[in-house]
């Protein structure tokens, strides 16, 4: 009993030691003035984000790349999303805004949901001077094929821009209007583009069309332009 007492405190210390560093990301350092936080979605970092993140970099933007499943070794379903903890987000946002750059965050999917909530922790100040990039966003609490979603509680968000990005072949399409109503209602500054002729993770499919496979490769121009076209500051 003695031994397995031992072995839980220094699996528990272990543990708590590995995630006293958390979020872990990759960080892609340019000597611009803008800052780009990239949360990947529930099912991981795919490589072309990571391609998308070099290519920012080398044109001056820095990035850094955040894969919340790996880093809270949490299963890669879109319910692990509500498990990350809202306080460590909340501290990656602020740490990025320490560097001085202007920072905007990209999250993909259910990756929305505690990039949200962090920033609804965060001083009204503090979000004042963040942008927000979401990819065909989940926010749902239910959500059946012929009836209108319901809508997670995020808290204020008041002070926030928000842009939506919502690729045009998707079942949740018919949703947009309703979501970015969601958004406002929650006190966001809230815009969206939709994204033709491509499907929610098109950069990471099994069979991708040709398309998607060169719009994967340009993400970082797709993310440069909605920034600049939306007047995200």
């Amino acid at each position: 009993m003695r031994f397995f007492g031992f072995l839980l405190l220094g699996v528990w210390a272990c543990s708590s030691a590995a995630r006293a560093d958390m979020p872990d990301h990759l960080r892609f350092p340019a000597t611009g003035t803008q800052l780009l936080l990239w949360v990947a979605s529930e099912r991981g970092r795919a490589e072309p984000e990571l391609l998308a993140a070099k290519q920012l970099a080398a044109q001056g933007v820095e990035a850094w790349s955040l894969d919340p499943t790996s880093a809270y070794f949490l299963p890669q379903l879109p319910s692990s999303m509500d498990d990350v903890p809202v306080r460590d987000m909340a501290d990656w946002l602020r740490a990025a805004q320490a560097s001085g750059k202007r920072v905007a965050a990209v999250a993909v999917a259910r990756a929305a949901v505690p990039l949200l909530r962090a920033a609804a922790s965060l001083e009204p100040v503090e979000r004042q001077r963040l942008c927000v990039v979401l990819l065909y966003p989940n926010l749902y609490m239910t959500a059946e094929p012929l009836a209108a979603p319901d809508y997670l509680d995020l808290g204020t968000l008041a002070g926030l821009q928000v842009r939506v990005l919502q690729p045009r072949r998707s079942a949740a399409t018919p949703w947009l209007p309703g979501l970015l109503d969601h958004l406002a209602l929650h006190g966001a500054t809230v815009s969206a583009a939709v994204l033709e002729s491509l499907r929610e993770g098109y950069w990471a499919r099994e069979t991708p069309t040709e398309f998607e496979v060169a719009e994967s490769r340009r993400m970082d121009a797709m993310l440069l332009r909605e920034l600049n076209a939306w007047g995200c500051k």
